[in-house]
């Protein structure tokens, strides 16, 4: 049939530095940061109270790459665990779970995806789930981006300035606890409360979208990550339903979450045909599998970027949408040279009036047309 932080300073527990130093690069692009404006959402006629989202129309030319595992059909892959099209936990417990609640119950105390201006109170209780013991927060200072070379030291072994040299790799000291840290505490103070939940929002949403990738890798020595790499996705709910990163992608694009399924499916089958109760010895085909769920991902995340585009002017949401966007200039260079530029030009653009939105969802449904591609 087939053949398949807690608010801390900026060092945590990752894989830290290369032989060779790299050139020093920026942690982010600008961002609203600096000078946030809670604009009223009556400031374009397009605002909704609400966020409402016309999720995007399938594309009948987007289909499963020859070799890309599907369940329930010829594709080459051998039977395996997860033909009936449902996820099959190796424990019945995932821990990965409570976080993704986490990040429901912050989603839900600073409004995201609403026009609501938290209070100081609000972010002071987001700020206590994001720190709960061994929660959210305690992977997300730790989160290592699987795209980069690991280099041979631990992030948190890494002075500051050394650090700041490896932020690609150790991405959640570098990268995201700074900006976390700094939106709480704009957030606590009562400053721009709207951008500064629209950041936490934007530097929470790119870790869900690394932290699947990064345990189906993980896997192949410890068969509890694949839970997590599908916990990491859905908050453990089913296909028809989903938290988290699922959630925001089912709403705006049903058929790159159905694929991303798949991704997910594809690595637990690998896993299953590949000594479920010991480490795993064909990398091929986990290399196989996780890069369908990678690519899916990417396109995930790039649909989230382009509906944050049409709504720019929305608030505060421009320093989210920027920082999402420029998660996706890694794999959106090695596609298309010239629209990764199109994208890194506008999304350097600090007015969100300024931005030609044509080009910019023009490249970014040029990069990423299809959650298979």
């Amino acid at each position: 049939m087939r053949s398949i932080v807690m608010l801390v300073a900026a060092c945590a527990l990752t894989l830290g530095c290369e032989a060779a130093d790299p050139e020093p690069r920026p942690l982010l692009p600008a961002t609203d940061a600096d000078a946030p404006i809670d604009a009223p959402l009556d400031a374009d006629p397009s605002c909704s109270k609400v966020e409402e989202l016309a999720p995007l129309a399938d594309d009948p030319a987007c289909q499963p790459n020859p070799g890309d595992y599907v369940p329930a059909a010829d594709d080459g892959w051998p039977v395996c665990i997860s033909d009936d099209g449902a996820y099959h936990r190796f424990n019945a417990s995932i821990s990965s779970v409570t976080r993704i609640d986490a990040f429901e119950r912050i989603a839900g105390a600073l409004g995201f995806g609403t026009d609501v201006a938290p209070t100081p109170a609000d972010f002071v209780d987001a700020k206590a789930i994001f720190a709960e013991d061994q929660g959210l927060g305690s992977r997300v200072e730790r989160r290592e981006d699987e795209h980069y070379p690991a280099p041979p030291a631990a992030c948190n072994t890494l002075p500051a300035e050394q650090l700041a040299l490896y932020a690609d790799r150790c991405v959640g000291p570098a990268k995201l606890v700074p900006v976390l840290n700094a939106a709480f505490a704009d957030g606590v103070a009562g400053r721009s409360p709207r951008a500064a939940a629209d950041r936490i929002e934007a530097a929470l949403l790119w870790f869900l979208y690394l932290s699947p990738f990064k345990e189906a890798r993980t896997c192949a020595t410890k068969v509890d990550d694949c839970d997590s790499s599908y916990a990491y996705y859905t908050g453990g709910d089913p296909k028809e339903q989903g938290k988290g990163f699922a959630r925001y992608v089912r709403a705006r694009s049903p058929q790159t979450h159905a694929a991303i399924w798949n991704g997910i499916l594809a690595v637990r089958c690998w896993r299953d045909l590949d000594n479920p109760t010991g480490a795993a010895a064909d990398l091929a085909t986990r290399d196989k599998a996780v890069a369908q769920l990678d690519r899916a991902l990417t396109r995930g995340l790039a649909v989230i970027v382009r509906q944050r585009v049409a709504r720019r002017l929305c608030g505060a949401s421009w320093s989210g949408t920027r920082m999402l966007g420029a998660v996706l200039d890694r794999e959106a260079t090695a596609r298309d040279a010239g629209r990764a530029a199109i994208l890194r030009a506008e999304l350097a653009k600090s007015d969100p009036s300024t931005v030609d939105e044509k080009a910019l969802v023009a490249a970014l449904d040029g990069l990423f047309p299809c959650a298979y591609r």
